[in-house]
């Protein structure tokens, strides 16, 4: 029966025999190939398939909008720009060697915006390879980085937002235009301070310069300093002095002031020039109108009249009107200087302007002193309420294989292999063995069976005595 089953090939007491005198070899072997497999796939084959994403919300007080802090449009796709990535490389050292030129050429790194229905919440994903980092915790560090990068940039724009007037800008605009200036620095500084108190509530505080107030006390600081009263007296008193078109500093505005009159001075002769005439053509055509008056009244008329009509007496009374009013606000304007004489006694002096000026000048340092201080303000509530809100404190991971299941099936099939080398070796040897033998015994027995040469001799030598 034994001699059957081993012509019929190796049983499976005889393969559970062969592998447990192997056991430890087997397990050893199959272990340290898990193991090698378990590396390679966790440090060569995951990192070049595996992305890593995490998901956020930048939070600041014009989010909603989607706007920076100064207004202008803000785009998510600024967050993966190499601006950005290059400042989130700075943040830690453990990402100053990042490829981030490599990453953004080949488009190994991406965002994505999602906003959620009936809000104003806006989340983006951000995605990127595995291969530029060592591991998912150095991933989500650079993520991260990325995000505070993008809420640094919305600070530094909140820094930067300027409500004040260049005083180059001022100083280089007429009387006219300074008082258009400050009224709208008057109603844009404001108008922040009551978007951020729509906003946040009027008594919400700030701090500035280590003192916390409200917003409420910030904006009264501004209200009243140029009230519309403030602004038509202003340019009541511009307008009737003959201010307007003077511009420059101080010492600039005598010489304009000199100018300005020189330029009166022409008009007024020429206004006169111009009342002369009028007033010539008014009498003649008086004269020819009380002509004609009476002519009808005796009874004559004249077919190549076509009738009087007082419109052209009326229009020359208003030009006479006009030009007589004009030369009065010059002579006003310039006194005794209006023939030609330097004199003091007019509104228009170099003094008098000068004075304007400064007047106009401290209302400028009050609004730019106030503006100053709203930006102080606008930088504080942007540093209170900025920041990046992260939906998971965990990156996700797609396209990479779990390194344990790996090791597993890396073990098993290790373990299957060996197993079945190990038993064909020993099978192998084993019937080797078995067949040397097996040829051993059956050559005793033919040498024990066969007759020696004498005997084969002897035996025939007596069978032929026996003839």
């Amino acid at each position: 029966m034994d001699a059957e089953e081993r012509e019929n090939g190796i049983t499976f007491g005889e393969i559970c025999h062969l592998i447990g005198k192997k056991i430890w070899w087997i397990l050893g072997g199959a272990a340290a190939f898990a193991v090698v497999v378990a590396v390679l796939f966790a440090l060569v084959f995951n990192p070049l398939t595996t992305y890593y994403s995490m998901s956020f919300e930048l939070v600041y007080p014009t989010s909603a909008e989607r706007q920076y802090p100064d207004g202008t449009p803000f785009s998510y796709r600024s967050i993966i720009s190499r601006t950005m990535l290059e400042a989130a490389k700075k943040k830690d050292e453990r990402l100053a060697g990042t490829d981030v030129v490599t990453m953004i050429d080949k488009d190994h790194i991406s965002v994505s915006a999602q906003a959620e229905e009936d809000s104003d919440t806006v989340i983006y994903t951000v995605n990127v390879k595995g291969s530029y980092f060592s591991d998912i915790e150095t991933a989500q560090l650079f993520i991260r980085s990325v995000a505070d990068a993008t809420v640094d940039d919305i600070m530094r724009r909140a820094a930067s937002v300027s409500y004040s007037i260049s005083e180059e800008t001022f100083t280089g605009s007429n009387f006219e235009a300074r008082l258009d200036i400050l009224s709208e620095l008057y109603k844009t500084l404001l108008s922040a301070y009551e978007s951020w108190i729509t906003t946040y509530s009027a008594g919400y505080q700030v701090t500035v310069n280590g003192v916390s107030r409200s917003l409420s006390d910030y904006r009264a600081e501004v209200y009243g300093l140029f009230v519309e009263g403030v602004r038509s007296s202003l340019a009541t008193e511009c307008e009737n002095n003959g201010y307007g078109l003077l511009y420059g500093d101080e010492d600039e505005i005598v010489a304009r002031v000199s100018e300005r009159v020189e330029q009166l001075q022409q008009e007024y002769r020429l206004n006169q020039a111009i009342l002369e005439a009028l007033t010539d053509v008014s009498a003649n055509t008086m004269a020819s109108r009380m002509a004609k008056t009476s002519a009808a009244a005796s009874g004559s008329t004249d077919s190549s009249d076509g009738g009087t009509t007082s419109q052209p007496v009326l229009g020359v009374s208003e030009m006479i009107a006009y030009y007589s009013e004009r030369n009065a606000v010059i002579a006003n304007q310039l006194g005794a200087a209006v023939d030609g004489v330097s004199s003091p006694d007019g509104t228009l002096t170099a003094e008098s302007a000068q004075q304007f000026a400064r007047k106009l000048d401290d209302y400028f340092a009050k609004l730019n002193s106030v503006a100053e201080t709203l930006k102080s303000v606008t930088t504080a509530i942007y540093r209170q309420n900025t920041f990046a809100e992260f939906v998971s404190q965990n990156a996700d991971s797609t396209g990479d294989f779990s390194v344990i299941l790996i090791a597993v099936a890396a073990f098993v099939i290790a373990f299957l292999v060996a197993a079945v080398a190990v038993s064909v070796g020993a099978y192998g040897k084993q019937r080797g063995a078995h067949v040397q033998s097996a040829a051993g015994t059956g050559d005793s027995a033919d040498s024990a069976d066969a007759p020696t040469d004498g005997a084969r001799a002897e035996d025939d030598g007596s069978s032929e005595s026996r003839q």
